[in-house]
């Protein structure tokens, strides 16, 4: 009898650690993991905005962007000038090669700013930082990977080559902002040159009874020294720009750093918390920091007085979309001397709302007469059902009637009035999309849906046959369910410059890298030139009125459906995310006051992603090591950049990746709570056995 009962009990534990390795086998990570080659030191991050100067509706939105980009000998204007810069840099480029000497920018922005103005309660902030790129040469040079030698995580210091971010200038906008948009596609213009990147500030002035929409457009990559700079650091003094630390303690250094800022435009210390009430001062407009470097900008103003909903910049056009109006979406060009205002189609009735699950998209075009090609995302929820719909709008020539053509269309079961969602089910349901374009690729992903959505814009001509039918080609891919979490939910998005590789992060910063090229080689895999064109000249000019349509059949897939590449998880995964609420009810699904909150003592959550693409013949000239840079490859060296709201910096090596050898313990550690219940029951029936042994 008591050979049974041990038996028993050997065969309990014995289930019980089975069916630990069961689960942890299926949950096995069969995606190889990159790799973390570097992360920012606590120490060289930025201080967080003091919430007593943000609006309660605020929302900040952040991009990390390269200053500069290198030149192209095969397509940038072959100057000696051109010449003798590419012959320095190591030749040729492909396009979005980063300029490391010019190092890398971090643009924030607060969309309200409570401010001291009696007129203007509130306003918006936008602060733009910039870092040296120094790092990453030495760290390719010498080969000190961080996590692929020294374990995930490893930091670098400044004394090593990092330095902290260098505020270059801020720049307080007369009204809230209601809206925001980064023009990064970069198309080439017909003399060859790139289009510049832009950023398109959408904000509103209330005066009296009106209200008035005006749009900021900073340029991004023309940052100059403003005429009144050398002038005011002179009046300030050298030793100024040391004693600025001072201001928080020494009421005279205080009033000589808010008389710098709103007088001289000369920025205080943003270190310290005395900096928000500077920005705050009735007088401040914006300054320019020690670098004396700012973004040129110009302010348009939009026509009539409804309120703008939806927003979007493309090279030289707005567009945007207006309450209760009776056309569905206004296009603005914006020519050297003039404005030309296009209207969109007409609405059968006003147009009373479009929810925040819809965006506006200008795509590449090429047609003859001027024509336009507009891609709407729509969603909706109608009783008991989520609609969600692709539609390309196109008028034939500039200032005719519009064509529009329903592309795709979802449909998700959400139960009656709400009723049988959760919180957070709500929250994917009314989230707005993610959305991201570069070059001639345009990516949308829906949360409620779970798809990516990427349109191409592209070129065919029958064999033989002059004419060129442009087409818009949208494919569909639902990114596989892959992580050991029950909710991972995206909340960043990038593209890189050639529209091949496309990364996403989770609220638990997770990373995931996909790309739609054929081969397993990494190598090939980064090499994008193979494959796209926007690197050259445009093809052809179509010579077809009307663009078409490419969609696969259900179930199809082909080159250009994204492939699951790469993986990252933290060495702990960020449990302590949640979401602030207002009211949650079924007549009030969506409160406005949702906020995505994570505690400070615990690692940061990505803000943004970015594509980072180097020479690394420039790094090793960078890192002053003659025989690298003589024996350089000549592919260039991709890495996965991701920031931070307080400003720190991780990046991934794309051409560095491993899989994970350990099976069980990231899976008990990950899910410590189960393996505790299950531990307590295999326990209680053990003790329960030992008791008749």
């Amino acid at each position: 009898m008591r050979y049974v009962l041990r038996t028993r009990q050997a065969v309990l534990v014995a289930v019980g650690t089975a069916y630990v390795f069961v689960l942890a086998w299926f949950n096995r990570q069969p995606i190889p993991t990159t790799t973390l080659v570097h992360e920012t030191d606590s120490g060289l991050t930025l201080r967080e905005t003091n919430t007593d100067f943000l609006g309660a509706q605020n929302r900040d939105a952040h991009w990390l962007e390269p200053a500069k980009f290198l030149p192209n000998v095969d397509t940038d204007t072959n100057t000696d000038a051109v010449a003798e810069d590419n012959a320095e840099a190591g030749g040729k480029h492909p396009p979005g090669t980063v300029d490391v000497d010019a190092g890398v920018l971090y643009i924030r922005l607060h969309t309200e700013y409570v401010t001291m103005r009696p007129e203007e309660p509130l306003g918006g902030l936008l602060k733009v930082y910039r870092k040296s790129l120094r790092f990453v040469a030495n760290d390719q040079a010498t080969g000190d990977w961080g996590g692929a030698q020294q374990g995930e995580g490893a930091r670098r210091s400044e004394e090593e080559g990092e330095s902290a971010w260098e505020l270059l200038f801020a720049d307080r906008l007369p009204g809230p902002i209601k809206n925001y948009h980064l023009d990064r596609t970069r198309l080439r213009n017909a003399d060859g040159s790139y289009a510049p990147r832009r950023l398109a500030v959408l904000y509103y002035m209330p005066r009296n009874e009106s209200v008035s929409y005006r749009a900021r457009i900073y340029d991004v990559e023309s940052l100059h020294r403003p005429e009144f700079f050398d002038s005011a650091a002179a009046q300030m003094g050298e030793q100024w720009w040391e004693q600025r630390t001072r201001a928080a303690k020494e009421p005279e250094v205080a009033l000589q750093a808010i008389r710098a800022a709103t007088e001289l435009g000369l920025c205080p210390d943003d270190s310290i918390r005395f900096a928000d009430t500077v920005y705050a001062n009735s007088q401040f407009a914006r300054c320019v920091g020690r670098a004396g470097l700012a973004m040129r900008s110009v302010d348009v103003a939009l026509p009539g007085s409804l309120e703008v909903m939806e927003f979007s910049l493309r090279g030289s056009t707005l567009l945007y979309s207006r309450l209760n109006d009776v056309v569905r979406f206004r296009v603005l060009e914006l020519e050297r001397d003039r404005e030309v205002a296009t209207a969109g189609p007409a609405v059968g009735e006003l147009l009373r709302s479009v929810g925040r699950q819809s965006f506006l998209a200008q795509l590449a075009s090429t047609r003859p007469g001027g024509g336009i090609d507009v891609f709407l995302a729509q969603g909706a929820t109608v009783s008991d059902t989520f609609y969600f719909s692709f539609f390309l709008l196109q008028n034939k020539t500039a200032g005719r009637a519009w064509v529009d053509e329903n592309v795709k269309r979802y449909r998700l079961t959400v139960h009656q009035q709400f009723s049988g969602l959760s919180r957070d089910e709500l929250r994917l349901v009314n989230d707005p999309p993610l959305v991201d374009q570069a070059g001639l690729t345009s990516v949308f992903y829906f949360k409620a849906t779970d798809v990516i959505v990427a349109v191409d814009t592209e070129w065919f001509r029958d064999h033989g046959s002059p004419n060129v039918t442009q087409l818009q080609r949208v494919r569909e891919s639902r990114p596989p369910y892959i992580s050991t979490l029950n909710s991972p939910v995206a909340v960043n998005m990038t593209l890189d410059e050639s529209g091949a590789l496309l990364a996403m992060s989770t609220i638990n910063d997770e990373l995931f890298v996909f790309s739609r090229a054929h081969t397993s080689s990494s190598k090939r895999l980064l090499d994008y030139r193979h494959y796209f064109r926007a690197s050259r000249l445009l093809p052809w000019r179509a010579t077809e009125p009307a663009s078409s349509v490419d969609v696969l059949a259900e179930g199809e897939t082909d080159s250009f459906n994204w492939q699951l590449k790469l993986t990252w998880q933290p060495p702990t995964l960020l449990s302590v995310v949640h979401w602030e609420d207002g009211f949650v009810s079924p007549d009030n699904p969506f409160p406005s006051t949702q906020r995505f909150i994570a505690r400070a003592q615990h690692q940061a959550t990505t803000t943004c992603l970015r594509f980072l693409n180097f020479d690394p013949a420039q790094l090793a000239r960078a890192a002053s090591d003659d025989r690298a840079y003589a024996a350089a490859p000549r592919p260039a060296v991709v890495r996965v950049a991701a920031l931070s709201a307080a400003g720190r910096l991780r990046m991934w090596e794309l051409d560095s990746h491993r899989r994970n050898p350990h099976i069980l313990w990231p899976f008990v550690t990950e899910h410590w709570g189960l393996m505790f219940m299950l531990a307590a029951v295999v326990s209680c029936c053990v003790y329960n056995e030992r008791r008749w042994d």
